[in-house]
């Protein structure tokens, strides 16, 4: 550790030229100058010009512009514009996406308190955070949040909350205290206090010694932008795709150029509109948009369920989740302590009722307690109430829940007097407070002197061992008795008790005092009456220990990493499942520095173990040897130490109420309710957006299919052109999306939680995908050729005649085959959805996105049809009833089929069990 925490605080004012009465305004502006601001510099972002060039470096988007230049040197105007229009669309639609994300987090952002007490030309008063320096001293106080790195040098009972940084569920110490050399870190050294904790409760002034980057909060920080953040699964599977099709579009497009240049005698302009029309067909053009939307609608619908996404992919990348590593506090449990039993002689109280919202009740094995047993509890609570410096705070506008300031251990104190409606103004207006003996690290008790209604009363409450040392009565059923060994025996049975049920325990206590009396801890904490024990806990949140087995069912590893104790660790672990016997193994943050990358990995292949005490380069390490070991990893976390490894992980999960800036920062997605449940959801959407993206790939490339297959047989068979360039564009852009997203919306498929993790290799467009999506577009292409062959031969046309572009017998045969692809396309969103593992024969007509989808895509492609003004864009004409018909009869021939199917696969089901 550095030499300054042995210094002497002389020596500290000395080094920062500073004194306790603070600095000059002139000296502070001056050291604002040269020191900068304390703030935590943000990763420099890309300027907006920047992101919006960069959504130009898709695959398929160069390929489009290559094909507007090509349109636009044959003079094919429109057709340039056209396809010029398609990839500005597709990069809007990211572009946007990315900047809602930035929007989001700025709000969060405001959430954070700006303010700090500070003496300046020896005057308290109140400063902007940001504006602190290095040698400004610092007012602290019970529920301020420390503004930097500081050194104490007046303490009186300060403890501080440190969970932002060391995870730590409990309030840690503070004093002037020089550390041991033997100490480890600088967290270790009582006489520091950092950026981002808060105080717990006491008072305190510190000189600063580190402000913004330099902070430890800072270097995490730091840490942390130097991560870069990875390409998700399915961002490398799109790529992947765009990269292959790229390189098939451009080598088909040559080769049918060549061929029509050469061997059909095609001229330049025909020979280019030919390739161009080639490479549009080889184009999913709607697959960048289709998938944009899908996903941003799918972000949409985890916003509800109190899910925030910043980054579009990592909802797939969830999907494939093999491990989550969670922090405990405030993910697991609540972050609010809370009294659960309670002890008194030959009573013992069930208490219901989780954190600081203070509905519950008491309960003695199942029942009620009786009157003489309420009065006992009533006395033991008042007494707890007494003694107390905390304050709850009801609901209100700007914060919806109940909250608390000071101590946790007081609050749930308090929380207990609500649940029994004492009315805690009342009850200090009828004993008001005389004088107080603060807790003591030495003494490990704090007393409270009350006016009584005959006497002052000295309640006091602290460590059982404590409090025990100096009582020798308690307050049993028939009246206060003396204190034997047997009593010692039962309670400290009781306080072991508690303990392996992974509770915090304290004693409760009071005595009588007479008015003169001095209120000096050797006069007052003496000859107390035991109350009782209580135990609390920080109680896991009630949807997590469903969550955690469903989690577990869906073949999902979690590894808790927390920086609290290991037996609380594994007591918490052991409530929600997460650990299965007492037998966990628990690694410390000590041990893991001993270990090679090789036995970390050994220990972390464990079924059942737990990593407590962990330092944010330990998470850091633990995550990345997870992904070297082939796993896709989500990581929680709400504090600084968690934000390394949130940007490491292939999924960060930061919280949104209890959660740091840098923490939010560092994450691809935030939870607005801090719950664990949350992700579980998330990883079951996320599965469910892969089944629906490859189901909406498939249909996509289907029509790809069917359009080749025009141009294919224009080579082959030496026939007019059955399909025009524009209009392969309004099919992929325009008719055929709203189907495609309405296969994205598709619910997830019962029992999609019971499928192990999908493998990180595997690909989105598998060989199944491919086959299914050659069958669909045979299938379309049948459709498209047929009523364009047969609409041309009733006009007369023959093999081997060609047709004029503007023969209105040859725009109506182009119409039949565009119409035919598009309602062929009606059956293959049938058929893909009818593959759903789990789809009833109702089942197959309940999905109102998809009906909205089709009745869409039947309408664009009427009115593309039929009204005069579009066909003049697309090369179209009107047709008859009876041509409606047949192009019908092939979607209907798949539903009929498709119903015949499930009704005998169901009987056949039904004959077997």
């Amino acid at each position: 550790m550095e030499e300054y925490l042995y210094e002497s605080i002389d020596d500290i004012f000395r080094r920062l030229r500073s004194s306790p009465q603070g600095l000059s305004s002139d000296e502070a502006k001056n050291r604002l100058e040269r020191h900068g601001k304390n703030v935590i510099a943000e990763h420099r972002k890309d300027p907006m010009g920047k992101k919006l060039l960069v959504q130009f470096r898709d695959p398929f988007g160069i390929l489009l512009l290559a094909a507007s230049v090509l349109a636009a040197v044959a003079e094919m105007y429109s057709l340039s514009l056209i396809v010029a229009l398609v990839v500005v669309i597709n990069t809007i639609l990211g572009f946007v996406q990315e900047w809602r994300a930035e929007r989001a987090m700025e709000a969060l952002k405001r959430w954070v308190p700006q303010y700090a007490k500070v003496l300046r030309d020896r005057e308290l008063g109140r400063i902007p955070v940001e504006e602190v320096v290095p040698g400004d001293v610092v007012f602290l106080e019970e529920g301020d949040r420390v503004p930097a790195d500081a050194r104490l040098f007046e303490a009186f009972e300060l403890w501080t909350n440190n969970v932002p940084l060391t995870g730590e569920s409990e309030p840690q110490p503070r004093s002037l205290d020089v550390p041991s050399r033997s100490a480890r870190s600088e967290f270790e050294a009582t006489n520091l206090v950092f950026m981002s904790t808060s105080v717990a409760r006491g008072t305190g002034r510190a000189v600063v010694m580190r402000t913004g980057m330099n902070t430890r909060f800072g270097r995490i920080a730091g840490l942390t932008q130097e991560i870069e953040t990875p390409a998700s699964p399915l961002q490398k599977q799109i790529a992947h795709l765009a990269r292959l099709d790229f390189v098939a579009a451009i080598g088909v497009g040559v080769f049918f150029f060549a061929i029509g240049s050469v061997f059909l005698n095609l001229r330049f302009h025909e020979a280019v509109l030919f390739m161009i029309g080639v490479m549009v067909a080889c184009v999913p053009e709607g697959l960048q948009v289709t998938v944009s939307t899908s996903l941003a609608l799918s972000v949409l619908r985890m916003s509800r369920q109190q899910v925030l996404v910043k980054r579009l992919s990592a909802v797939q990348t969830l999907g494939s989740t093999t491990v989550i590593c969670t922090d405990k506090t405030g993910t697991i449990t609540k972050g609010e302590m809370t009294a659960k039993k309670i002890w008194m002689p030959n009573l013992d109280v069930d208490v219901s009722g989780i954190g600081y919202d203070p509905i519950g009740g008491f309960s003695v094995n199942g029942r009620i307690l009786g009157k003489e047993e309420n009065a006992r509890l009533e006395r033991l609570i008042e007494a707890g109430a007494l003694c107390n410096n905390s304050r709850i705070m009801a609901p209100s506008d700007e914060r919806n829940l109940w909250s608390a300031i000071g101590d946790p251990t007081d609050a749930a104190l308090l929380v207990l007097a609500l649940k029994k409606d004492i009315n805690l103004e009342q009850l200090l207006v009828t004993r008001p407070r005389l004088s107080l003996l603060p807790f003591d690290s030495n003494r490990k008790r704090m007393t409270s002197v009350h006016a009584g209604h005959a006497a002052a009363i000295a309640y006091v409450k602290g460590a059982p061992r404590s409090i025990m040392s100096v009582s020798n009565r308690l307050e049993t059923p028939g009246g206060i008795r003396e204190m034997f060994p047997e009593n010692l025996a039962e309670i400290g049975d009781k306080v072991r008790e508690f303990g392996d049920q992974g509770l915090r325990v304290i004693a409760i206590a009071y005595r009588k005092m007479k008015a003169s009396q001095e209120s000096r801890s050797e006069n007052v904490e003496k000859d107390l009456i035991l109350l009782g024990l209580v135990g609390l806990q920080d109680p896991p949140r009630p949807e997590v220990q469903e969550a955690v087995q469903k989690a577990k069912r869906a073949g999902i590893r979690i590894i808790m990493l927390t920086g609290d104790y290991g037996p609380t660790a594994r007591a918490v672990a052991l409530q929600v499942g997460i650990a299965e016997s007492q037998d966990s193994t628990i690694v410390r943050g000590i041990d893991i520095e001993k270990m090679s990358d090789s036995e970390l990995g050994l220990q972390l292949q464990k079924r059942d173990v737990i990593f407590a005490r962990v330092a944010p380069e330990h998470k850091l390490r633990i995550v990345r040897l997870l992904k070297a070991l082939g796993e896709v990893v989500a990581v929680t976390g709400d504090g600084a130490n968690d934000a390394p490894s949130l940007k490491e992980a292939d999924i960060g999960v930061a919280m949104g109420l209890g959660g740091t800036d840098v923490a939010r920062e560092s994450s691809d997605m935030v939870l607005l309710d801090d719950s664990f449940a949350s992700i579980v959801r998330a990883v079951e959407s996320g599965r469910a957006i892969f089944d629906n993206i490859r189901r909406f790939v498939a249909y996509v490339f289907a029509h790809n299919w069917a359009e080749l297959a025009a141009y294919i047989v224009y080579v082959l068979l030496g026939v007019p052109l059955p399909l025009l360039a524009v209009q392969v564009l309004a099919i992929d852009l325009g008719i055929d999306v709203l189907p495609s997203l309405a296969l994205g919306l598709e619910p997830p498929e019962p029992g999609i939680m019971m499928r192990p993790p999908r493998s990180r290799n595997e690909r989105l467009f598998n060989g199944s995908t491919i086959l299914k999506s050659i069958c669909l577009g045979a299938f379309a292409s049948s459709a498209s050729l047929a009523g364009c062959f047969m609409t041309w031969a009733a006009g007369g046309w023959t093999w081997g005649l060609q047709l004029a572009s503007s023969d209105l017998l040859y725009v109506k045969g182009t119409t039949m085959a565009f119409a035919g692809i598009v309602i062929a396309q009606v059956g293959s969103v049938l058929s893909l959805r009818a593959n759903r593992p789990s789809i009833s024969k109702d089942d197959l007509w309940s999905s109102r996105w998809i009906w909205l989808g089709i009745a869409g895509q039947v309408a664009g492609t009427a009115l593309i049809v039929h009204v005069p003004l579009l066909q003049g864009i697309f090369g179209t004409t009107g047709i008859g009833l009876s041509d409606w018909i047949f192009l019908f009869s092939f979607p209907l021939t798949i539903a009929v089929a498709l119903v015949t199917w499930k009704a005998y696969t169901e009987k056949k089901a039904r004959t077997s069990s």
